[in-house]
């Protein structure tokens, strides 16, 4: 049976107006190919759907029992084709979104707030992950984006770097926010909160300290930079973060200034190589780059 969507349209049609010439009406046809089309729908599917006599014309009752079904199916082609159109135009679909956590609590939200106000009908899936994990995800389908620690040496994902500056977070009111910059020499009379002691911040921190002299500990750890953010907002020290998570205008009773020598944090976005990406992917992706530029420069003041 090869039914087709116009002698369900037709059927549709007939069952809705009552009578063959309203239906023709409605559907802009003659009533010889409304009839026709009715006919060879009966034809396929095996029995008769209406009652036919000289000045009668009605609905037997399975036709009854059909009607709802040509609806919905009518319906269905209907929410195909206006879900297309919208996906041709990047107003629909799904975006898979791989994160660490600086990204994922630092840079993502609001994004995904833009993104979304502009975009009602795309559904977003922001999975926070390690690295690695989206390494994994992106390469083999699961996410269409990753944002990771850079460097990234797999073959099968493009790779975008980002370079971001560090600063230093600490609670509003401390003698540090007194100074236009942080040195190593200014933590040591303060307890240090540090992410771990792998992290490529930590690293750094600890051989420009130990340049200028001075040799730091972080008695507390909190792996996400947004983590340590909170236990600076709570009293529990002072960190080194991403200046995603740092110059964030949380009204969390945090501070910050640059710090100096300059630390960086590397990121970058990934991408299944060779992928192609959908209208929603690629706009969103120039949300990350704009934001990621703006970033990557510090503002003028730092009086926060």
């Amino acid at each position: 049976m090869h039914l087709k969507l116009r002698h369900l349209e037709v059927f549709h049609a007939v069952m809705e107006e009552g009578s063959v010439s309203k239906a023709a009406d409605r559907l802009h046809l003659t009533q010889p190919a409304i009839s026709i089309a009715l006919s060879r729908l009966e034809d396929m599917l095996g029995f008769p759907l209406f009652h036919r006599s000289k000045g009668h014309f009605a609905p037997r009752p399975e036709a009854y029992l059909l009607h709802l079904d040509a609806e919905l199916s009518i319906l269905a082609v209907e929410q195909f084709a206006n879900r297309a159109r919208l996906i041709k135009q990047g107003g629909a679909g799904l975006l898979r979104i791989g994160a660490l956590g600086a990204s994922a609590f630092g840079l993502l939200p609001q994004l995904v707030a833009r993104f979304t106000a502009d975009n009602p009908k795309v559904e977003i899936d922001l999975r926070v992950r390690s690295s690695h994990q989206i390494s994994y995800l992106v390469s083999n389908g699961q996410c269409d984006i990753g944002l990771v620690e850079a460097p990234v040496a797999a073959p099968s994902l493009e790779v975008e770097p980002f370079s971001l500056p560090c600063v230093c977070i600490f609670p509003a009111g401390s003698p540090l926010e007194a100074k236009d910059r942080i040195t190593p020499r200014d933590l040591v009379d303060h307890r240090l909160i540090g992410i771990q002691d792998s992290n490529q911040v930590d690293r750094q921190l600890r051989a420009v300290c130990a340049e200028a002299g001075f040799e730091i500990a972080a008695p507390v750890h909190g792996f996400f930079f947004a983590v340590v953010r909170r236990m600076v907002a709570e009293g529990a020290g002072v960190a080194i973060v991403d200046a995603l998570n740092g110059c964030l205008p949380l009204n969390d009773g945090v501070s910050w200034r640059p710090f100096a020598p300059e630390i960086r944090y590397e990121t970058a976005l990934i991408m299944k190589a060779g992928a192609e990406l959908s209208l929603p992917a690629q706009a969103f992706i120039q949300m990350i780059r704009d934001e990621m530029r703006m970033c990557a420069i510090l503002p003028e003041t730092v009086r926060v």
